[in-house]
């Protein structure tokens, strides 16, 4: 049995447990002595009442929430003194003094939208908060379209740029905080922390029921993130689930249905426009001689004749087939099995063909079904929260899909004034069917010449091109990934217990325990295109186990307007981590899919482990005067067993004040507009710890011989005893401004953070035996702005609109490299010519005092029209001097050398933008809700080398895009966007029109097309969602004994306001040459509570 199945029994008998004394706590009578039974009403300063106003017996944490109607009723002794809470209201302490009946009224605060944040170990309210943290509320997750909640993110939080490399269901994001502190978008990956726990990976969180998030709140400058230490550099999202609430059981049930589509179909040539093109203009390029012309029209590519009835290939000459098999099978083949006929733009003949959709055998529309029940509630001495939840997602690639099933509960225990306990536990199981190599599948394998036959005459898939590495979608689906298993198991469990020791100090020591188990297995079933290798087969066995332990002590008090707030604590965690892998091949059938069928002399097996632990300490002291002046100071030290003993400990302080300007005796006058004015500036470190425990202590190998009768042991890894963690520093200023009583919140920063000591590879030379060592080295810098604004331009008894938008501006600069004698000690690059100075500089690479991500491309200005304008081209050293014809593509000689070289390649821009944010509009009328979504980013280039990989005839046998039946030159077509279109390869054949190597600054991928004419702006808008929900009216639902119903649906990833021309603009890398789309969603659902 696993560890992950033992784990997840044990979780499920403590769930049983909780739910035993849950029936004990809510059904059964508690006697009490000497207690009254308090009731009453709540109401605002109109008279309206207030659900869910927090009524708490003072100095504990025993309470109860007012119902639908305001309504209260709470066991209380004589003496005791209630406190009544409500987000931007007072707060209001009454003494019961006997009485069985108190009716409060609770007055407006002065700051109407002081919401509560979550901080490192602790709480604050918005207005006390020296820190940059946004909140994204549980509003945000209610519909979420995706399993991937970190989507929901996206143009909601400034300084936060998300990712998404792939629509695959169940796929991760990456993303990065305020630019990250590395030069690698997946390295930036922000620290998450789930009620505590410290995530082993995005995966925990991106698993996870979206429905049982209560709220995340993103920390991004150092003094916020510091008093987590190691790995907070990158930024920390805390995620805080849901918890039950004193009151009456609520019962949620929804159900969402989703239809997904692809977002735009490639404008990918038909079998008659492809034979058409490709025959005639092989035939007429006059860079083909007649062995290549042959080669082309009657070989072994898609365009080319002589191929059989049963031939993978279907297009041949109609006479031949009439000879070969007959006039009524031919006619046959046409009039009733979708055969076509067309003249061979060549020789005049009759061809004869099938016409195949590859991308519609790709594609397809997908179905998600979601369903999600939960209950929760409790009374004075428990509370509880229980959820079920079951994902199925189709994706629109054929043969992939998503499957999620979770559980999850949250108890608490008060088992007296001062000591309360609670547990958390979740199993989560993912199943998923994924691509391999999305490049494979959604360039090469979808771009097969249609001549090619989708399936055999006997309804088996056929191969296409018949290369193993890419095969039609069908033929893979059919031979190897229905025999593909993928799923993970997670689970989790903490139990903790606060101490309240006495009024203001509490003891909070809590256990964590979290792990994730992946089995993969992997097989192909014979079939014609796996070579010699004859049904291979695999499997993996992944383990990663997280223990933590915390304990904290926490300080609360108020002395008159003096406010005290600490937090002293420390943390142990260990990390586990397993893997076991095997492979194998040569089974003799079909039937037996798994490792023990395959040949003995093939069967390989490797296993790995890792173990890793941290000691941490910290501590945290705040104080407020009043609620005016504020101040911050944090500490946090940790060891981590990553580092060599000499340097096992870093140090990671943090400090931070604001001035509640609004709340001066002087600023009264102003109130009228500016209700809120808030300034505050932090400062703090934070650390990164990335390394593995080989780079600081080494790896040995077993090198496969002996030496004196021993075995060989060899150091494959070389470590670094000197390795110092790497360190951010960050400077923050910002401002809350507040405007007419909270109708409009406006929240600025300025940030500047400089990452030290860097973690990186240098290079080593050959003669050492190693290729790098890990070495800390250099600095980055990053500095920007962000900008959010939340307002209720219109609010009504009945409507209201809510308006949020948020922008950021940054801009990361290299600031020290190593010293390597180069100027601005510049790694990589190229010269280029520079025409102000008329001199050549190097440009491209990293640099000290530049960007990083900058791109460099060959100028096209224009086509050769005539073959004697074109001998007068300068010498092409890409293409090694090949004579020039009309219809190649001018290269621009910036230098006027005569030469069109690496150093005439022009700035095309950099790939990452620098400039980004998003817009929600959220319109109210009564029970009508309305939802609009955008977001947006500028400031990046991507080269579109989908497009260019297509016009270029990258492989040969290649089906292309309509612009080579349109916008290609041909003598008819002089003014054309693009050069001379040919199925030969642009790079096989050295003609180098579209196909062009990026010499060191532009893309380094296969199929690199480096010149002007992919390159464009990624700038967009995005139209992210639109969504409609209604509430039916309560009066009109309890007849039917059911307290909430609503109906909901709404359309997501909707498409782009943007210049480029490729599938999507959400491109960081710079190029596109493939991958899988998000796909568009229509959603609809119900959500009743019970």
């Amino acid at each position: 049995m696993s560890n992950i199945a033992r784990t997840a029994k044990c979780i499920l008998f403590w769930m049983l447990l909780c739910v035993s004394v849950l029936y004990q706590s809510v059904f059964a009578q508690n006697p009490t002595l000497g207690k009254l039974t308090v009731t009453g009403l709540v109401q605002d300063e109109d008279g309206y009442s207030m659900p869910g106003v927090y009524v708490q017996l003072k100095g504990t944490n025993l309470g109860t929430s007012t119902g639908t109607s305001g309504e209260y009723s709470v066991e209380v002794l004589p003496e005791d003194v209630l406190v009544f809470t409500f987000m931007g209201m007072e707060t209001q302490e009454i003494p019961v003094n006997g009485r069985t009946i108190i009716d409060v009224t609770l007055k407006a605060d002065a700051v109407v939208l002081d919401e509560v944040v979550a901080i490192g170990y602790g709480k604050s309210s918005r207005s006390l908060l020296t820190n940059s943290i946004t909140k994204v509320s549980s509003d945000e997750f209610e519909h979420t379209p995706q399993q991937d909640v970190l989507a929901q993110l996206q143009g909601k939080v400034p300084g936060l740029s998300l990712q998404v490399t792939s629509g695959q269901p169940g796929a991760t994001s990456n993303m990065f905080i305020r630019g990250g502190t590395t030069t690698g978008v997946s390295s930036d990956t922000p620290l998450i922390i789930i009620d505590g726990v410290v995530s082993q990976s995005l995966r925990a969180i991106q698993d996870m029921n979206p429905a049982d998030i209560e709220s995340m709140e993103v920390l991004k400058d150092a003094a916020s993130t510091a008093i987590y230490g190691a790995r907070a550099a990158n930024g920390i999202i805390l995620v805080t689930t849901k918890t039950g609430k004193t009151g009456k059981a609520k019962v949620n049930f929804r159900y969402t249905i989703g239809i997904d589509q692809q977002p735009m179909k490639l404008d990918l040539l038909n079998a008659r426009d492809y034979i058409y093109l490709t025959r005639k203009a092989v035939y007429e390029d006059p860079r083909a001689d007649d062995v290549i012309k042959n080669r082309f029209l009657s070989g072994s590519f898609g365009m080319s004749t002589g191929n059989a009835f049963d031939a993978p290939n279907t297009l041949e000459f109609l006479d031949v087939f009439i000879n070969n098999y007959g006039q009524d099978f031919v006619a046959n083949l046409i009039e009733n099995k979708g055969w076509q006929t067309m003249d061979d733009p060549v020789t005049g003949r009759k061809l004869i063909f099938q016409d195949n959709d590859f991308q519609n055998a790709t594609y397809k529309t997908a179905l998600k079904h979601e369903y999600d029940f939960n209950v929760s509630g409790g009374n004075d001495k428990f509370t509880y929260y229980a959820s079920l939840r079951h994902l199925n997602q189709d994706g629109i690639v054929r043969g992939t899909w998503y499957k999620n099933y979770s559980i999850a509960f949250n108890g608490s225990y008060q088992i007296s004034k001062a000591w309360k306990i609670f547990s958390k536990a979740t199993l989560n199981v993912g199943d998923r069917n994924t691509m391999s190599n999305a490049v494979n599948s959604l360039q090469r394998a979808m771009f097969m010449p249609p001549t090619y036959r989708l399936y055999y005459e006997d309804g088996t898939p056929a191969p296409g091109e018949g290369m193993a590495s890419f095969r039609p979608r069908p033929y893979e689906n059919y031979y190897k990934t229905k025999y593909s298993t993928n799923t993970q198991y997670r689970v989790g469990f903490q139990v903790g217990a606060e101490w309240n020791i006495i009024d203001g100090l509490t003891f909070a020591p809590t256990l964590y325990y979290s792990s994730s188990e992946g089995i993969t297995s992997g097989f192909e079933a014979l079939n014609e295109t796996t070579g010699t290798e004859i049904r291979p087969a695999s499997a993996a066995h992944q383990y990663n186990g997280h223990i933590q332990t915390d304990v904290v002590l926490s300080y609360d008090k108020k002395f008159r307007k003096n406010h005290i707030g600490a937090v002293v604590g420390a943390t142990y965690t260990k990390d586990n981590q397993f893997a076991l892998n095997g492979s194998g091949s040569g089974a003799s059938t079909d039937l037996i899919p798994t490792l023990n069928a395959t040949a003995d002399t093939t069967q390989r097996a490797s296993s790995t482990m890792t173990r890793e632990a941290m000691l941490s300490y910290f501590g945290r002291v705040s104080y407020n005067y009043d609620e005016k002046y504020i101040a911050s100071v944090s500490l946090r030290a940790d060891g981590s067993s990553k580092f060599a003993e000499n340097h096992r400990w870093g140090y990671f302080p943090g400090a931070s004040v604001a001035w509640n300007m609004h709340k001066e005796s002087f600023y009264s006058p102003a109130k009228k507009v500016m209700n809120k004015f808030k300034i505050r500036a932090s400062w703090g470190m934070a650390g990164n710890n990335s390394l593995s425990l080989a780079n600081s202590h080494g790896q040995y190998g077993i090198t496969g011989t002996t030496y004196l009768g021993e075995v060989g042991i060899l150091n494959t890894v070389l470590g670094n005893a000197d390795l110092l963690w790497e360190t951010t520093e960050s400077y923050d200023v910002g401002l809350d401004l507040g405007f007419f009583n909270g109708r409009i919140e406006l929240i600025l920063d300025a940030y500047n953070k400089i990452t030290y000591n860097r973690l990186y590879d240098k290079k080593l030379p050959s003669t050492t035996g190693y290729g790098s060592i890990k070495c800390n080295y250099g600095s980055l810098g990053t500095k920007g702005i962000e900008l959010e604004l939340n307002a209720v331009p219109v609010s009504t008894k009945n409507f209201t609109w809510n308006l949020g938008f948020n922008f950021t501006f940054y801009r990361t600069v290299i600031l020290k490299q190593p010293d390597n004698g180069e100027l601005k000690n510049r790694i990589g690059g190229n010269y280029v010519y520079d025409p102000e100075t008329g001199e050549d500089v190097k440009v491209g690479g990293f640099a000290e005092g530049e960007r990083f991500g900058s791109r460099y491309a060959y100028h096209a200005i224009g086509v050769y029209q005539t073959d004697e304008e074109a001998a007068l081209a300068p010498y092409d050293e890409q293409a090694k001097g090949r004579k020039k014809y009309a219809g190649d593509t001018i290269w621009e000689d910036r230098n006027n050398d005569g030469y069109i070289n690496a150093k005439d390649m022009v700035f095309m821009g950099y790939i990452r933008p620098d400039k980004m944010g998003g817009i929600t509009n959220e319109f109210k009328y009564k029970g009508l809700s309305v939802r609009i979504v955008m977001d947006y980013a500028m400031g990046h280039v991507i080269n579109n080398g989908n497009l260019g990989y297509g016009l270029a005839s990258i492989r040969n046998n290649f089906n292309t895009f309509g612009a080579a039946l349109r916008d290609c030159w041909t003598p008819e077509n002089p003014n054309a966007k693009y050069p001379r279109f040919t199925p030969m390869s642009d790079s096989d054949y050295g003609l180098k029109n579209f196909a062009r190597s990026g010499e060191g600054i532009g893309s380094s991928t296969s199929g690199q097309t480096n010149t002007s004419m992919f390159y464009h702006k990624g700038d967009y808008l995005a139209f992210r969602e639109v969504s409609v929900s209604y509430d039916f009216p309560t009066n009109l639902i309890k007849k039917i004994r059911i307290k909430g119903l609503q109906l909901f649906g709404g359309v997501y990833n909707i498409g782009y306001v943007t210049a480029y021309d490729g599938m999507s603009p959400e491109l960081y890398l710079g190029y596109d040459y493939g991958y899988y789309p998000k796909p568009r969603e229509y959603s609809f659902g119900v959500n009743i509570t019970f």
